[in-house]
């Protein structure tokens, strides 16, 4: 790196129709390079900063192969893409420039497939053909594409970090290519900015937690904080959630300031000598989804009504009366309703309406100087909130904590204008109440204080001293790039995800091979043994055994075992194996026995074992060059893993070439779906100790439920972004050709095997079944007055 001209790349987060926040357009502007003040921070690092968008990804969601269009899964979402204000918002963010400094300008990625690089336009790519299907997240998808664009970018202009949000995951690909060490990897610092997870939004829009979609995407967000080589937050809020997610040792996360802009700030300082005495109008005004605090308004004002709270003004209206306008929104839970629709329909919410109490807006009501807007921020969930906005229009604010987060870092808001704690009805009714009670003269006292405090924070010491220590981390950072954060005691919070990091990760003992007891067992330290497992597989074996031979870290040890072939082409071809093996001195054995099946097959692999480090492959699969040399410095630099998998590629008869893509096995997803493919390595004395394949599980899950033991036993298994496995499916393959019945079968002996652990986790793996049968009920049709709600 040139220390003189260093380079940062800012990815934007994602907001898409799958991830709408808002509509609000100086929102959109305030959340541009992830809410950073890039202008000075460019100017004291004396850096450039490129700050990458999705507005060409944006620009097509509705085509052929859109985020909109793909995922089936019940999400919170707009009722149509393409409504005006949304648009509209979009054209905002172009024009004036977001950003004043020469040193930062903003570069749109390319929406193309990363494969074979064409536009989707072009290629019409489906993320499915891609090998991420309708039960994943879209943030997955994401995450690959952005790695393979930030490679080439760097090709075509160096930079020395990257600032990717949480919020989304999408730097987790990128993230994991460079802890596990793949072949091409970016090695550079990556800088996380933790602002609020989809986790909370997911349960605050009471969209299931425990269904593949958002076990995948949380997965991602957390796997991507965890490895951050410096996290960075506007707030408390921020902090815990870094804290929570970060190994105990890591660096503390950094504080920083929002960008807001002169002008808005100027118009703030103007509000706070205006005079706005007026009676107030209570306002929310955002997304109608139950994460922006719309459901808990709702129930708050019901609960006031219930107490007569508030009285009566001249005519039927209540003095503290709740508009809400916003962007009606898919009701996740009540597919095809919408939220406003849903709500407007339960009698209680009716009665509420038609007293006065509670109106829905299409948009928020004109500015009146009889009025005072109050506006509402019950929200559960933010990404980057602008409250700026509201008080240079004159407004007050209540405020939730996820809403005031980076407001005033680091000083105090009035006491009377933050709900304390996630608000409930309970909080927001006697916020309402109290502020309901109080005079004009009271409540124009508390808009001018806060817009003094907002005026202060962003033009006193304090922001001064936030943007130094940011500028000073980020600087450290570049001058000294730090070794990737302790993969293996990342992984510790995939042995039960219900837990945080900061809770799970204790530092596991090192595990370093002991040379004498590895020699007493037979075994040489770090060398490998692969055990290639066939039963009349003809040309199919000398494929797989060929790509193992071919790899760049060749093993030095092949056991072939055949398991009772009779077929005369198998036969033959390993009699040629054999002596091709010879000639060449390649380290191949042969083991031939009577059929037992696959479980048996690879035990005795295993009883023959030599090297410290062991991989099984089925007779028809293949290796890619790059597999074995990645896992297995993977697995010496980190003793505590439990084994490294990765991802494949798919091909065979009857299925179009497709890809592999699993998230990381973690429990209690592993005791619902496997997610680890065979070739994984592991290390030989392990395994024995574990006491190899379950041979009673003889129908293709004795892998599977080998994998659920290795993290019981608290032995992590990591899977490399990259495909460097191929899966072939054949016809006659054991999974293809098992019922029904025999699934259930093994599934309920590898259950009973683990049945204490699985009581463990009962609860959520009853859930995580109960989605999977909901993705196969017929979905009930639309009535008429239901059809213009447009799902995908």
């Amino acid at each position: 790196m040139s220390s003189s001209h260093p380079h940062l790349v800012v990815v934007e987060a994602y907001q898409g129709t799958l991830e709408h926040l808002t509509d609000d357009p100086a929102e959109l502007r305030g959340a541009c390079g992830l809410g950073l003040p890039l202008d000075e921070l460019a100017e004291r690092l004396q850096c450039r900063i490129t700050v990458l968008t999705w507005d060409e990804w944006l620009a097509i969601e509705m085509h052929h192969g859109s985020p909109f269009t793909w995922v089936s899964a019940p999400a919170t979402r707009p009722v149509t893409a393409h409504a005006p204000p949304t648009a509209s918002a979009r054209r905002e963010t172009a024009t004036p420039p977001v950003f004043r400094s020469a040193r930062v300008t903003r570069r749109a990625l390319p929406a193309r497939n990363p494969d074979h690089w064409l536009l989707f336009d072009d290629d019409g790519l489906n993320p499915r053909r891609a090998g991420f299907n309708d039960s994943e997240d879209i943030g997955f998808f994401l995450s690959y594409c952005l790695a393979t664009e930030l490679r080439a970018l760097r090709r075509e202009d160096a930079f020395h970090a990257v600032i990717v949000p949480m919020w989304g995951g999408i730097g987790y690909v990128a993230q994991m290519e460079r802890a596990t060490g793949a072949a091409g990897h970016l090695d550079i610092p990556f800088v996380v900015v933790a602002t609020d997870s989809s986790a909370n939004r997911q349960r605050a829009n009471q969209e299931a937690v425990w269904s593949r979609p958002a076990i995948v995407r949380r997965q991602l967000e957390d796997m991507s904080l965890a490895l951050a080589d410096l996290v960075l937050v506007f707030g408390e809020r921020g902090r815990s959630i870094a804290e929570s997610g970060r190994l105990r040792d890591a660096p503390r996360p950094v504080l920083v300031p929002r960008r807001v802009d002169d002008a808005e700030i100027d118009a703030i300082a103007a509000a706070a000598r205006s005079d706005r005495s007026a009676t107030p109008l209570f306002l929310l005004d955002e997304p109608l989804q139950a994460a922006s605090g719309a459901l808990v308004a709702l129930e708050a004002v019901a609960a006031l009504k219930a107490g007569e709270a508030f009285p009566a003004s001249a005519g039927a209206t209540p003095t503290a009366a709740v508009v809400a306008a916003g962007r009606d929104m898919v009701f996740a839970p009540m597919r095809p309703r919408t939220f406003r629709d849903y709500w407007s329909s339960r009698g209680w919410a009716r009665e509420l309406a038609e007293h006065g109490w509670w109106a829905w807006r299409d948009e928020r009501p004109a500015d009146t100087e009889s009025r005072l807007y109050v506006r509402l921020y019950p929200s559960l969930f933010e990404h980057l909130p602008n409250v700026w906005s509201e008080l240079a229009r004159g407004s007050l604010a209540l405020l939730s904590p996820a809403a005031a987060e980076g407001l005033v870092p680091d000083a105090a808001l009035p006491p009377e204008l933050v709900i304390q704690g996630d608000p409930t009805a309970q909080s927001l009714a006697r916020a309402l109440e109290h502020l309901a009670s109080r005079d004009a003269p009271h409540l124009e006292r508390l808009r001018r204080q806060l817009c003094d405090v907002v005026v202060s924070a962003h033009r006193g010491a304090t922001r001064r001293h936030l943007l130094d220590a940011c500028a000073g981390a980020l600087d450290g950072l570049l001058r000294a790039p730090p070794s990737p954060q302790d993969l293996a005691r990342v992984a510790t919070a995939l042995l039960d995800r219900r837990v945080p990091l900061a809770d799970a990760a204790r530092r596991p003992a090192r595990h370093e091979p002991d040379p004498l007891q590895l020699r007493a067992s037979g075994l040489e330290a770090g060398r490998l043994t692969v055990v290639v497992t066939c039963h009349d597989l003809g040309s199919f074996i000398t494929q797989a055994v060929e790509s193992v031979l071919g790899s760049h870290r060749a093993p030095d040890d092949v056991v072939l075992v055949d398991d009772g072939s009779r077929d005369p082409e198998t036969l033959e071809r390993i009699a040629a194996l054999e002596r091709e093996a010879r000639e060449r001195g390649a380290p191949l054995r042969v083991i031939r026995q009577h059929n037992q099946g696959l479980a048996t097959a690879r035990n005795a692999g295993l009883a023959a074992a030599r090297g410290e480090f062991i991989s099984f492959l089925d007779g028809d699969d293949l290796i890619e060059p790059d597999f074995y040399d990645t896992a297995l410095a993977l697995m010496a630099r980190h003793p505590h893993l439990g084994g490294v998998a990765a991802w494949a590629f798919i091909f065979g008869v009857d299925v179009p070439d497709g890809f592999w893509n699993a998230p990381q096995p973690e429990l209690p997803l592993l005791l619902v779906e496997n997610t680890v493919i065979v070739p994984c390595v592991m290390r030989t004395a392990l395994v024995r100790q574990l006491g190899g394949y379950d041979a009673a599980l003889r129908y293709n899950y004795e892998d599977w439920e080998l994998a659920v033991r290795l993290l019981l036993a608290g032995r992590p298994i990591v899977t490399i972004p990259r495909y460097l496995e191929r899966y072939r499916i054949r016809g006659d393959s054991l999974l293809r050709t098992m019922s029904p019945e025999q699934h259930q079968l093994m599934r309920d002996a590898m259950l009973r095997k683990h049945h204490d652990s699985v009581s463990r986790f009962a609860v959520e793996i009853a859930l995580q079944v109960e989605h999977r049968l909901s993705a196969v009920r017929p979905l009930v049709q639309p009535t008429n007055d239901e059809s213009s709600v447009s799902l995908a």
